[in-house]
Order: structure tokens, then sequence, then C-alpha cells
């Protein structure tokens, strides 16, 4: 599937044509020969499915039968057009009409990829300045696809379905984000710190809280802050519900809290390669709301 998708985009240029294959390399504008002159059923006109260019280009002619088409024909035109010499052959990318003498990456996934419409939520998970694996997970929540013990539960596995942050109601991605006591006493005072309006009881559902990530108010160094604290709550929710499954280990919320505001002040720092006046902007706006 990827080579007949990638086989346009590789051209073998000729030089002494030995190891240009006539019949299948993408050489000509016309691609593979062998499908465009119709081969298959029509006949190879004497020359053989292994022949390189180098072995039918004689004493500095090409050595074909006469044409018998009009595609034959403007096969000749464009050999007409080309002259072996001592140089090897080489390959190319030609992507989109533009030459690549090397590959790149990112060229190649942009032109595979397929690029669906942007979901509403997508600069709320993916946004310059986020940190990668907090993104990760928060996007493995949006789509409720972390194995919280509901998920286990509905797979047909045997688990007990109690929350191991509080152990009160069926741990779901809703419950943990944000109506479990102990998410709430993490989550609640960085609503505070980023000024999130409370609305009642939203904040402490998940889609009340989502809701209100996507539609975020103010200047755009305070959405970016909001944003990361948002998605650091997240992260180090899952990871205590982790270490309290799989080691044993138990922290309390204000353990957490100050490992959130570590990571936030340490990534705002870690900007100032990239951007200084955003990075004290964040660090800035970060300080002005600690206790």
């Amino acid at each position: 599937m990827v080579r007949e998708v990638t086989f346009d985009w590789v051209r073998l240029r000729p030089g002494n044509g030995k190891t240009t294959r006539f019949w299948t390399d993408n050489w000509s504008p016309y691609g593979k020969l062998l499908d465009y002159l119709n081969a298959r059923t029509t006949g190879r006109m004497g020359i053989d499915l292994k022949a390189t260019l180098h072995s039918i280009y004689q004493q500095g002619r090409w050595a074909l039968p006469p044409a018998r088409s009009e595609e034959h024909v403007l096969l000749q035109v464009h050999l007409s057009t080309i002259t072996l010499d001592d140089s090897t052959d080489y390959y190319e990318w030609v992507v989109d009409g533009i030459k690549w003498k090397k590959y790149h990456t990112g060229v190649i996934y942009n032109r595979l990829k397929v690029h669906d419409t942007l979901v509403p939520w997508h600069s709320s998970v993916w946004n310059k300045g986020g940190i990668p694996k907090h993104s990760f997970i928060t996007w493995l929540f949006v789509l409720d696809r972390c194995p919280t013990k509901a998920r286990i539960l509905s797979w047909g596995l045997t688990t007990s379905p109690n929350c191991l942050l509080c152990n009160n109601h069926l741990e779901s991605r809703d419950h943990l984000l944000f109506d479990c006591p102990f998410s709430w006493s993490i989550w609640e005072p960085i609503t505070r710190r980023c000024n999130l309006p409370s609305l009642g009881q939203a904040l402490r559902s998940w889609s009340g809280s989502f809701l209100q990530i996507q539609q975020l108010q103010g200047t755009v160094i305070s959405k970016k802050l909001t944003r990361l604290a948002w998605q650091s709550v997240i992260y180090f929710v899952w990871q205590e519900r982790n270490h309290r499954l799989h080691r044993n280990q138990f922290r309390p919320a204000t353990s957490i809290l100050s490992m959130i505001d570590a990571t936030i002040r340490n990534r705002a720092s870690s900007l100032r390669s990239v951007n200084t006046r955003t990075s004290s902007q964040l660090l800035q706006l970060w300080l002005s709301t600690s206790t």
C-alpha cells in the first residue's frame, strides 16, 4: 500500500542508466512503463523485463522498435531528450511539484496523513508550550480511553469497582475528574489560582470543566497558564491513582499541589530559551496567584 502511494514521489534520474530499470522504475514522466504501455498484454517490444536503460542505449542512440501507438511516440520523444553519460543514477523525491534530493520525514508524513476537520477542543489539548506527556494523558481522558475501573469492568474483567482515591464510588473518568473528593481538593485550589468562574458545580464535573477550558476568556498568557494547570492536575491525579494501584504509595493532596506548582514553574522557566517574554509573563502570573 505505502509502496503504491509513494511510487510517484520517488524519481530515478538516469546517469549511466545501469541501475534504472526500463519497465518498472519511475524514471519517465509516464511512471511505470509496464502499465503505461500496457506491456503485460500487448507485449514488451522485445525488451527484457529486467532491461536497464544502459542496455538499450547503444552507440549514443536508443535501440527501440518503431512506435506502434501514441504512447510509444510520446515515450520516444521523451527518450530523445535523455543522453546517458558516465555519472551514476540517483534518486530524488518529488512531492507536490517540489524536488528533494534527501528524504524529509515531515514532508512525507504530512502528505500521507489524512487531514480531517479539527475537533473543537483541539487547542485545549494540543497547544504550543504544553507538556507533551500531560497533553497525551489529557487527550486519552477526552476520548475516555484511560483504563479506569469502569472501563476495565466493561471489558468483562474482574476488579474492585471502588475509586482508588476516595474508595467510595465507581472509578470512572467523570468521577475522577472531578467528582471525587480527593481530586476536587486538588482541582479546586487550582481553579481559584486560575480565576475560573465557579458557576455552581460546573467545575466539579468533567463536562462542565472541559467546556470552560474550551471557552476560556482573557489574555493569551492567562489562557495558556490555565490550560497548563488543568492538564497538570489531570496528569498528577492519574499518576496518584496509578501509584496507589501499582506501588501501594499514597500521597496527600497538599503534596500533589506542591508538585503541580513546581511543574508549572519549571515549565514556564524552560520556555525562556524559546520566548523570553512568554516565559516571564507565565511565571509572573503564576507566582502572583500563590498564597
